[in-house]
């Protein structure tokens, strides 16, 4: 549940932030929210979910969003198994009449195969590291060790993802997501809504 509550919070943060290219009464977050499934012929429940709407649906009854994206909170003490992204794969394969993204959120790592099935599935990962796993060591900052850091950073996403015992030094956040890494929320959402060319309001 803390995990989920972390998450809500950085959706909150998100959409005070004004970064995202609609009106604030156009994208909304939902702790649970249920969709009806035409291959399934039922409601499926998600949790954790951002919808965007167009501006000449919001606020109707049966308003339908054009957009969702869910953050699938796993947290578990070891690695996520394949077994959880098959069965959310087989959740987001349920024609619901609008487009769907998926994020699955830890904070200990995810097994090869479910990093590799989420990539051919085009289902983002996130790992928001625990605080004993976040430690800050002392360096002199110069503009060859950050430019070497910068070009680092791809390679400290895969560990952290793949590692549940990764620590980081200072970093807080890890995402890859359509062949991009992001070391924050905010770029990541960004990032997708900018691909998924959603009309802005």
């Amino acid at each position: 549940m803390d995990l989920e509550r972390e998450v809500a919070d950085l959706v909150a943060k998100l959409l005070a932030s004004g970064e995202l290219p609609y009106r604030p009464e156009l994208v909304r977050f939902r702790p649970k929210a249920r969709y009806y499934s035409r291959s399934r012929e039922a409601e499926v429940d998600f949790e954790n979910v951002l919808e965007v709407y167009v501006k000449d649906n919001f606020g109707k009854d049966d308003a339908q969003p054009t957009h969702v994206v869910i953050f699938e909170c796993k947290d578990h003490k070891r690695e996520l198994e394949v077994k959880l992204m098959d069965e959310l794969v087989g959740r987001l394969a349920g024609g619901y009449g609008f487009s769907i993204k998926a994020y699955m959120v830890t904070r200990n790592g995810f097994q090869s195969g479910t990093v590799a099935t989420a990539r051919n599935n085009g289902i983002g990962l996130i790992k928001l590291m625990p605080k004993d796993k976040v430690q800050y060591f002392a360096h002199l900052q110069t503009y060859d060790s950050l430019e070497r850091s910068r070009r680092e950073f791809p390679l400290r996403v895969k560990r952290a993802l793949l590692n549940p015992l990764y620590v980081s030094d200072g970093e807080r956040f890890y995402a890859a997501d359509d062949g991009f890494v992001f070391p924050d929320f905010n770029r990541m959402i960004v990032k997708h809504l900018d691909r998924a060319g959603l009309p802005a309001s």
